[in-house]
């Protein structure tokens, strides 16, 4: 965190209550997890709630980047000739060619060849680790019903069905471009025209299913997976998995 950007949030008072004794102090500790913020008995309830959220978003990245590191460190040891094939992969003199949101990815033992956000590093990292070795069934089936996924189902629909049924309603030709974009086909035999396949990882397809709003109903959003997607996932991974393809859908 950067002590100047906690210092405009802080009393600026210098009253001396604390045991950094002036506010500048105080957010300089804040900075090293030396204070909790509860020591600052002068801050406003503004203040206070910026705080709050700006340590909520460290502690994320901080989880994000520990955990970043703990996959690549497994992906250092991993043979990728042994899971490539069962994760739809291919490897070529030791780099493991991947599909990952329509686009190609390359990945080797130390890491990735092109630039990537995090998310999309601990996606594909937590595939590979994973090493799913199951056969497609072709049996869609809603997020409730994969393995433990009633535990998420509810988050499911309220971060992934939900805002893009939203985003579809009020931009369709975008929506459908940028799906395109990623590598959907569209298909036929559901009750709605837009309906589309994509495959954000090689063996865990989405059957993105969207219907604009009518008179008399609201604009509505199903996607369903593969009946096997937990075999190459959990179902917190894929949530996680579909908020990235959500997101991108969305710009």
């Amino acid at each position: 965190m950067n002590p100047l950007e906690i210092y405009k949030r802080l009393p600026g008072i210098n009253c001396g209550k604390c045991t950094a004794k002036t506010c500048m102090a105080f957010a300089m500790k804040m900075a090293k997890n030396e204070v909790s913020l509860s020591e600052c008995i002068k801050i406003t309830e503004q203040g206070k709630n910026e705080l709050e959220a700006m340590l909520s978003k460290a502690d994320l990245s901080d989880w994000k980047d520990k955990f970043l590191k703990e996959l690549l460190s497994d992906m250092a040891k991993k043979d990728l000739a042994s899971v490539a094939e069962g994760i739809g992969a291919l490897t070529e003199g030791g780099i493991l060619k991947i599909k990952y949101m329509g686009k190609d990815i390359t990945v080797t033992n130390s890491g990735f060849n092109e630039e990537l956000g995090i998310w999309d590093k601990l996606m594909v990292l937590m595939y590979v680790r994973n090493a799913g070795k199951a056969a497609l069934t072709g049996k869609w089936v809603a997020f409730r019903d994969l393995k433990d996924g009633s535990l998420k189902s509810i988050g499911f629909k309220e971060s992934c069905e939900a805002p893009l049924a939203k985003v579809f309603d009020a931009d369709q030709e975008g929506v459908i471009k940028r799906l395109l974009a990623n590598g959907a086909e569209k298909v036929s035999g559901f009750t709605t025209e837009h309906s589309y396949k994509v495959y954000p990882l090689p063996k865990i397809p989405f059957m993105i299913l969207l219907w604009p709003a009518e008179e008399d109903f609201e604009p509505a959003c199903s996607i369903l997976l593969d009946s096997t997607a937990a075999e190459f996932l959990d179902v917190e991974a894929l949530l996680f998995l579909g908020q990235a393809l959500v997101s991108r859908l969305k710009r």
